[in-house]
């Protein structure tokens, strides 16, 4: 498999908002998107390798680049949101990638409702987002015919606005 990553294909470079070349990482919006202001912070590849551990040098510059993204993130949609959770969440892409994912309070405040989850069980919140979004993904292949990689370009339009807000803030070039 074609690392999707290594191999940027134009609708994951239209969908990029920061790189740091000397930190090694590069940040884009997921799509589809798991809630709005899904985040991927993804390290560059190294000397033709693909990045897929935990080691040093895949992990270097990492906490910086964090640190950026989840600022210009919060920058970006405040005050709307109340925090930035992060997580792995698929093992199916195996360079080494974290979702950042915007907590918006009235979409935790319904999720916590319906489940009963009144304290805590975030991680539980994050895997009902990613459900939904693989049910919705495949609800729309059923319905429409639209393949994952059309759906992504569909999402990559809807959300050039975002982007390009993201792009402001961070000084990257703005989409053409």
């Amino acid at each position: 498999m074609v690392c999707p990553f290594c191999n940027r294909p134009s609708n994951l470079e239209d969908r990029i908002f920061y790189e740091n070349n000397e930190l090694g990482w590069f940040a884009f919006l997921s799509a589809p998107p798991h809630t709005s202001g899904h985040t991927i912070l993804a390290a560059f590849g190294r000397a033709g390798k693909c990045p897929q551990g935990f080691d040093p040098q895949t992990l270097h510059g990492f906490g910086t680049a964090l640190c950026d993204v989840v600022k210009v993130i919060l920058e970006c949609y405040s005050p709307h949101i109340k925090d930035v959770l992060f997580a792995s969440l698929h093992g199916d892409v195996k360079h080494f990638h974290l979702h950042l994912l915007p907590l918006w309070p009235e979409e935790e405040k319904r999720w916590r409702e319906v489940t009963g989850y009144r304290d805590s069980h975030l991680m539980e919140f994050i895997g009902s987002l990613e459900k939904k979004q693989n049910f919705l993904v495949l609800e729309c292949a059923a319905m429409e015919g639209k393949s994952e990689e059309r759906q992504r370009l569909e999402s990559t339009t809807e959300l050039s606005g975002e982007i390009q807000a993201l792009r402001r803030i961070t000084g990257y070039p703005p989409l053409s």
